[in-house]
């Protein structure tokens, strides 16, 4: 920037004064020392001094100025570096507070979707107990009515067919013995006759060889009714080792009804075993039901220190504006007392009492 030269007014006298800064500013120098020289001249006995007291008294009270100014800058730059130490933890603070604000509405998103995914998981898992129960007493009542029914049918089909072989084998017997006894009276019956007709034959003859040949006929007719009947309880044990297997089947048939009962006995297990599966199911319905709630009041905690931590992080940026604009006004006082420190060391320096012009140093001025 280019020289110029200055007139000032000071203690009465103009003086022109050369420099790079700017006119207002060396009319604020003046006025300044202007003031400063007033202020000494209304204090009683100062114009009794001789003058170059009045000048050492001048110089003191500058360099009294200059020395509290100082002193004041270097508090206001202790202020100013607190300030910037507050207001960079502030900084450090409000950023933590976001990194846990994000931090928890992440977290509450992620509860969000734990919490609709254990909403859709206890949904199916009811659903699903609720299809295995009705599909479990579906297949136990249908497996128990066809178990029933071929008890039923078993029962009666073994029943018939021992009455049938009860009356079957009954029957036979009586009319086995019926025939056998048929027979052997006939066979007694025609002996009898042959007896007595050969007893006549013989009368003419030889009156004692005609009974013995009757007898033996007889016994020959008897010994042949005898073997038939003999045959007879032959079928007729047959009829009984029929009867017996009759017997034997419904045994049988009886043992089958009771693996059916046990069979049935399994089914109802089963079906115990599947009422618990189905209490067991409702119990952990229960216990995400309970989850889910809990999930919701962790949810709205959650809600709360987020707002909670809104409030804060507005109260922390109210505070860092607060400390924004303290450091303004710091700097601000910075400013002025810096100028103050200028105008004392300008006041340091004696001026001609004459008329005259005067240079200052660059130096001095940006001080």
């Amino acid at each position: 920037m280019a020289k110029q030269y200055i007139d000032v007014l000071i203690d009465g006298k103009v003086y022109s004064l050369g420099g790079s800064e700017t006119e207002g500013y060396v009319q604020q120098i003046a006025t300044y020392l202007n003031g400063k020289i007033f202020q000494l001249k209304a204090q009683p006995g100062f114009l009794k001094m001789p003058e170059d007291y009045q000048s050492i008294m001048t110089y003191l009270n500058l360099a009294d100025d200059y020395f509290k100014e100082k002193e004041s800058a270097k508090a206001l730059a202790s202020d100013k570096e607190s300030m910037e130490k507050e207001t960079y933890r502030l900084k450090h603070e409000m950023v933590s507070t976001q990194m846990k604000l994000e931090s928890l509405r992440n977290e509450r998103t992620v509860s969000e979707e734990e919490l609709e995914t254990a909403k859709k998981a206890a949904k199916e898992a009811a659903e699903q107990a609720e299809a295995a129960k009705n599909e479990v007493q579906a297949q136990i009542e249908r497996v128990k009515k066809e178990t029933q029914e071929q008890i039923e049918a078993v029962k009666k089909t073994a029943q018939e067919q021992v009455e049938s072989a009860r009356k079957e084998a009954q029957e036979q017997i009586e009319r086995a013995k019926r025939e056998v006894q048929e027979r052997v009276e006939s066979a007694e019956k025609a002996a009898q006759d042959r007896a007595a007709r050969a007893v006549l034959r013989g009368a003419g003859d030889d009156i004692a060889a005609g009974p013995v040949l009757a007898k033996k006929e007889a016994l020959e007719q008897i010994a042949d009714a005898k073997k038939e009947a003999n045959d007879f309880r032959g079928e007729a044990e047959v009829w009984k080792q029929d009867a017996e297997d009759q017997r034997l089947a419904v045994e049988s048939s009886q043992s089958e009804i009771a693996s059916l009962q046990d069979k049935l006995e399994i089914l109802k297990q089963q079906l115990e075993e599947a009422r618990q599966a189905a209490t067991a199911v409702q119990t952990e319905k229960s216990q995400l039901e309970a989850r889910l709630m809990q999930t919701e009041q962790e949810k709205q905690s959650v809600k709360e220190q987020l707002s909670q931590l809104e409030q804060e992080k507005q109260t922390i940026k109210k505070d860092l504006e607060e400390s924004l604009q303290e450091a303004g006004a710091a700097r601000e006082e910075l400013a002025a007392v810096r100028q103050a420190q200028v105008e004392a060391y300008m006041k340091r320096k004696p001026f001609p009492k004459r008329q005259g012009t005067v240079e200052l140093k660059d130096a001095i001025l940006r001080l």
